[in-house]
């Protein structure tokens, strides 16, 4: 390997270092600071501004250098994380015969939002060139992103009652995840560099190969990361 090239390796393992270093204190920093009550009713608002005016809230988001937004995805996270938990637990028949395959299943469907969130964020950091977005930035950006597969994913709780709401939960799955994909697009595209769609298209496409390529090693493992 060649010295620059060396060089350009250490300076990004730092700056990773220290971008995640970052996040996760701002992350302990906002949990410390929430307000169940009053900030589950803004994060409410919030989501209802996803549907009726996307753009607009997206680009606030990615470009908020303070990170106000940051309370609003890890609210998104966490009820996303106890949906998977809730559904997993409630979801099997849960005997000692097949307690070890319950909780393994139950630990890859946890995994798999946090890798598949981690993993987009991490892909577009690395894809930005110039004056980069924070990490907490693009985390916050690509998790509000996601709301519409989020709420699917609460939805799709309702299938603990009867089997019967899969005829409707299933088009509607199919549905919220070409909504986030569209969502996903124009973060990436604010986050990376507001470029004309046909300049911005190839780097998309480059984002999704890369991450598409760590879905299918994850499947591997028997993890599923969503599809963004």
């Amino acid at each position: 390997m060649a010295e620059d090239e060396k060089k350009n390796v250490n300076v990004n393992s730092e700056e990773i270092k220290e971008e995640t270093k970052n996040t996760v204190n701002d992350v302990k920093e906002t949990i410390k600071n929430v307000n169940i009550k009053d900030d589950a009713k803004k994060t409410t608002n919030f989501v209802t501004s996803m549907f009726s005016k996307p753009l607009e809230t997206l680009k606030i988001v990615a470009n908020d250098g303070k990170n106000k937004n940051l309370k609003h995805a890890l609210i998104l996270a966490i009820i996303w994380l106890v949906a998977i938990l809730l559904k997993s637990l409630f979801g099997y028949h849960w005997t000692w015969h097949f307690f070890g395959t319950g909780l393994r299943s139950t630990i890859q469907s946890l995994l798999a939002p946090t890798i598949g969130i981690i993993a987009m964020c991490l892909v577009i950091y690395f894809m930005q060139k110039g004056e980069k977005k924070t990490l907490t930035t693009i985390f916050t950006t690509v998790t509000i992103a996601a709301t519409p597969h989020i709420l699917v994913t609460v939805l799709s709780l309702l299938s603990l009652f009867s089997r019967n709401f899969n005829t409707v939960l299933s088009p509607l799955s199919a549905f919220a995840t070409a909504i986030t994909i569209v969502y996903m697009y124009f973060a990436m595209k604010l986050l990376i560099g507001n470029e004309e769609n046909s300049k911005f298209i190839k780097k998309y496409t480059i984002i999704q190969g890369i991450y598409f390529i760590i879905y299918f090693a994850l499947t591997f493992m028997e993890i599923y990361i969503p599809m963004l």
